[in-house]
């Protein structure tokens, strides 16, 4: 596990692409405090670039927002390599079942990724709906001010 933090780390520390205009990002984080407003097992949320960088986020005061945008865009590029090298196409999302809740990754868009953080007693399910919600609602934004992803 050493070097998957060491990766975890260079990401982190790393700064590639521009930020997005504050109107993009104030619609972005509206989005999320619905979506964690709207469901009492949803305790987080997060959209960063495909590179790691965060957008916008609705995280509790011990979470790392830099170092849980690089980890979704990890895990998730993982995902996708594993998905493909075993021939099942590409990944539409990625799901974290652990003791304590779960871990949802979504793409919200070429380059964009939804994460959210729930519960453990969590309708997984109806999360996952929320969830896949949101993230068609940030790609939205995008597309609505016809912005480059970056």
């Amino acid at each position: 596990m050493d070097v998957t933090s060491d990766i975890v780390d260079k990401v982190t520390h790393q700064h590639h692409g521009q930020r997005a205009p504050d109107e993009i990002i104030a619609n972005i984080l509206a989005t999320l405090n619905s979506l964690k407003n709207d469901s009492d097992d949803i305790v987080a949320a997060i959209v960063t670039s495909s590179d790691g960088l965060p957008w916008a986020q609705v995280l509790p005061d011990d979470f790392d927002v830099k170092r849980f945008s690089a980890m979704s865009s990890a895990i998730l590029a993982l995902s996708i390599t594993m998905a493909r090298e075993a021939g099942r196409g590409e990944t539409k999302n990625l799901l974290v079942e652990a003791d304590n809740g779960n871990i949802y990754v979504l793409q919200a868009g070429p380059t964009l990724l939804l994460t959210v953080f729930t519960k453990a007693t969590t309708n997984m399910g109806l999360t996952l709906a929320h969830t896949r919600g949101a993230a068609e609602l940030v790609e939205q934004i995008m597309i609505n001010y016809g912005a480059t992803q970056s």
